[in-house]
């Protein structure tokens, strides 16, 4: 893939797109499971935009195109809190979806 596909984002244009009103879509992909006190499974983040239109995959880098996967909550929540999410609200089940708002800039315990 080329520099230029439209329907992937790095991390860091992914905080340009949420400083545009973009949302962040996580969808699961493998049901969750939880093993001793951590919750197992698979995520994947999309950019949206509000009326749900012109997804874009977060990838690790445009020209390998790796689609980035979370694999355990706890990545997973860090990951929202770095992109500015105040709160998570993580799918559990292989197909959900669930949106956030963040602001692009790292989450602080004080808002």
């Amino acid at each position: 893939m080329d520099g230029a596909t439209p329907n992937v984002v790095t991390e860091d244009g992914l905080r340009d797109l949420l400083s545009d009103g973009y949302l962040i879509e996580v969808i699961c992909n493998e049901t969750a499971e939880k093993r001793h006190n951590s919750w197992y499974g698979s995520w994947v983040v999309h950019a949206v935009t509000k009326d749900g239109k012109d997804a874009k995959m977060l990838v690790t880098s445009r020209s390998v195109f790796k689609l980035r996967e979370f694999k355990t909550i706890v990545g997973l929540v860090s990951f929202l809190a770095d992109m500015g999410c105040l709160s998570a609200n993580i799918p559990l089940i292989a197909g959900r979806r669930e949106r956030h708002e963040a602001s692009g800039n790292p989450a602080t315990a004080s808002g």
